[in-house]
């Protein structure tokens, strides 16, 4: 006998050797699987179960066979039940499992760089599916979720139901930890559970004070929504991140101004734009701004000095003139008053 055919024999031999070990139905699960017909090997598995239900090979084979019926969920199950019936199997199932995981999670990253919002989607459910347990499939399924909820609000239920589980897997240790509380915030302000939202936030700025930008982004769409109140919770708390990274912002300190000035808090306000112009001391708008909540909180002293550096410094600007006459009259200076309107009057032409 040639040395092909004692090689031959030998496989044969393991083969029968493994089979024999093996219950009828579950031989033949095997065999359908390598043959590709998929569907006869899962109806001969579940056999193999029923005769076996601790049968860790009929339960290894199910999950090769719902892999290749894109059935991701089952695959994982049976798969996760070979690993704990049978441990030298863990290996051969983690492998098998992170397979399923990547190919759909990179078909679902292709599709987002496609623009294919819903296939992204699809892909990612199909992936969190083949491994629950990694984070970055869910946190992909989120955002998808989200971009879809910008045309198609029903998607806002799903991604809740998402932001959720991120928030049990998640662990301060994970490297995207900051990504999910980011993500699971501005869900939760969508939500509006603003008080949670908070709170995600506030564990966001603890973990890493250079997160205060994506703190202030919040408080900017609170303010484009004239939620005044919640506006200034987000932008005091982004302050106090850049502050603590020295990365202070003009447009923070300005926009928070215009909060406390929409509230009626003018010394806050007024506080807020003397900030602002720290940074920027020659900036237009916070100038007449500050000069405004003084007016506006009926501080005619700091109205009128405000209102003497405004026009000097911006002199053909009518309205400084205007809220410098309005402010001398307020004390009862009358001569000042009128050299004011004159000027308001000489360049509005009235």
């Amino acid at each position: 006998m040639n040395r092909k055919h004692i090689i031959l024999v030998l496989l044969v031999a393991a083969l029968a050797t493994v089979f024999a070990c093996k219950s009828v139905e579950t031989t033949s699960a095997m065999l359908h699987n390598q043959t590709g017909n998929y569907e006869d090997a899962i109806v001969q598995a579940k056999l193999g179960l029923e005769k076996k239900p601790n049968d860790a090979e009929a339960c290894f084979q199910l999950g090769i066979s719902y892999s290749y019926t894109e059935e991701m969920a089952l695959s994982y199950k049976y798969f996760m039940m070979a690993a704990q019936l049978d441990p030298n199997k863990q290996k051969l199932t983690e492998d098998n499992i992170k397979s399923n995981w990547a190919r759909h999670f990179n078909a679902g990253i292709a599709e987002f760089q496609g623009e294919n919002l819903e296939g992204a989607a699809v892909e990612f459910e199909e992936c969190v599916d083949a491994d629950p347990r990694q984070i970055k499939g869910w946190l992909n399924l989120a955002k998808a979720y989200n971009s879809l909820a910008a045309e198609d609000s029903m998607y806002w239920e799903k991604s809740y139901l998402v932001a959720d589980t991120l928030m049990v897997l998640i662990t301060e240790e994970e490297q995207d930890y900051g990504k999910v509380l980011e993500l699971v915030g501005k869900v939760l302000i969508v939500k509006g559970e603003t008080d949670k939202a908070y709170e995600i936030f506030e564990r966001l700025m603890r973990d890493d004070p250079v997160n205060a930008e994506i703190i202030e982004k919040v408080g900017n769409q609170y303010l484009l929504d004239k939620e005044w109140e919640n506006a200034v919770k987000f932008f005091q708390m982004a302050s106090d991140g850049r502050r603590a990274t020295e990365t202070e912002s003009f447009d923070l300190y300005y926009n928070l101004g215009v909060c406390h000035l929409r509230l009626d808090q003018f010394l806050l306000s007024a506080d807020s734009f003397q900030n602002s112009l720290i940074i920027e001391p020659e900036n237009k708008a916070a100038h007449y701004s500050l000069l405004l909540a003084y007016y506006s909180g009926e501080f005619w002293d700091e109205s009128i000095m405000q209102g003497q550096i405004f026009t000097e410094k911006f002199p053909d600007d009518a309205k400084g003139w205007q809220i410098l006459s309005l402010s001398f009259s307020k004390k009862g200076m009358k001569i000042k008053a009128e050299e004011a309107a004159r000027k308001y009057q000489e360049i509005t032409g009235g």
